[in-house]
């Protein structure tokens, strides 16, 4: 039988933090944070809240980490400056509606724990996608948890449960200084010619030649990712990722086709031969 600890089940003895982001639909992919923090009636505290922004040149995972991170941080402060005694709460509950940010998925402290170990890459090599943020955000929960003596778990909730923090990051990204804060320098952004799903990488092989559209750049520390589409054959469409470095990526020009050789297949992207031929759009798209 369950207990009110279970995850998805409130506990009430647990201080809650919600925290959301939120992106306008600008070319300066501008964003926003809120948060709020809930203490258990039992300590007859008002919530606190507030909201940041506007981030600007960030993508919709680095806000949303960067709301976590804020909300964390000010429960901290809260606690350093006030005499509160929360001998009697149970633990820290931070709630966010972005799935792959709660502890079963990337926030999780062992395996940001192996990654940091790893210098900040997975067990490919490949560069951890916003680890500057993620490694930040695994500091400031162990301050956290330090200070309050009390863990403190990430967990995921649908966007209703936490309106309030919604609502408060809508706001942020449209008031307050532009910031660059969070911005992702040499982010580079285009637009789709499809709209097909990932694709299945396993189902590709090394030395396999596959004429793709590249859409977006971006650099993941001394690594660059380029997404990609592929733009003939029975997996038309389909979306997928390159690692490569700064010489290659120089090569590979955003809106433009390019026909390439697979070297390596990983889990989730590939690498490719240092040999490329461009390829006209014209004669890709008119197919």
């Amino acid at each position: 039988m369950g207990t009110v600890k279970e995850k998805g089940m409130k506990d009430y003895r647990a201080i809650y933090v919600h925290c959301d982001g939120s992106m306008m639909p600008d070319n300066k992919s501008s964003g926003g944070t809120g948060y709020v923090i809930k203490f258990p009636d039992e300590l007859e505290l008002d919530d606190i809240s507030d909201y940041y922004g506007i981030y600007h040149d960030a993508n919709i995972e680095r806000i949303e980490i960067q709301g976590i991170i804020k909300g964390m941080q000010e429960l901290l402060d809260c606690l350093k400056q006030n005499s509160i005694n929360i001998s009697w709460v149970s633990r820290i509950i931070v709630i966010t509606d972005r799935y792959d940010l709660q502890d079963e998925e990337r926030t999780n402290p062992y395996r940001i724990k192996d990654w940091r170990r790893n210098g900040g890459k997975n067990h490919e090599g490949k560069e951890i996608k916003n680890w500057d943020l993620l490694n930040k955000l695994d500091k400031t929960r162990t301050k956290l948890s330090q200070f309050a003596r009390k863990s403190v778990r990430i967990e995921y909730r649908k966007r209703k449960y936490i309106k309030d923090a919604d609502k408060l990051s809508k706001t942020g990204r449209k008031e307050g200084l532009p910031t660059r804060e969070i911005a992702i320098e040499g982010h580079k952004i285009g637009t789709r010619k499809f709209d097909g799903p990932e694709i299945k990488y396993s189902s590709f092989n090394p030395t396999e030649t596959i004429t793709i559209y590249i859409f977006r750049k971006r650099p993941i520390r001394e690594q660059w990712e380029i997404n990609a589409e592929i733009c003939s054959g029975k997996r038309k469409g389909g979306k997928l990722k390159i690692i490569t470095d700064h010489l290659l990526q120089e090569k590979l020009q955003r809106g433009n086709c390019f026909e390439v050789r697979i070297k390596k297949v990983c889990s989730f992207h590939f690498e490719i031969y240092r040999i490329i031929k461009k390829v006209k759009k014209e004669s890709v798209f008119e197919k």
